[in-house]
């Protein structure tokens, strides 16, 4: 099963944490998720594992 995000945007009281992420994942690759602190690397995984949200939702 791949994992397909596209232009995918999350913003809290105001403030965009993630904007226009896009992202495919396929099975048996290997993938890294990189980047500066507050850059919204965990916002992302939370998304992609249904613990947050997805935009959108109410």
């Amino acid at each position: 099963m791949s994992l397909h995000l596209q232009n995918i945007d999350h913003i809290v009281n105001g403030v965009p944490h993630i904007s226009g992420i896009d992202l495919a994942l396929e099975p048996g690759s290997f993938n890294v998720l990189l980047g500066r602190t507050l850059a919204g690397k965990t916002t992302l995984m939370r998304l992609m594992a249904g613990l947050s949200p997805p935009p959108g939702a109410k």
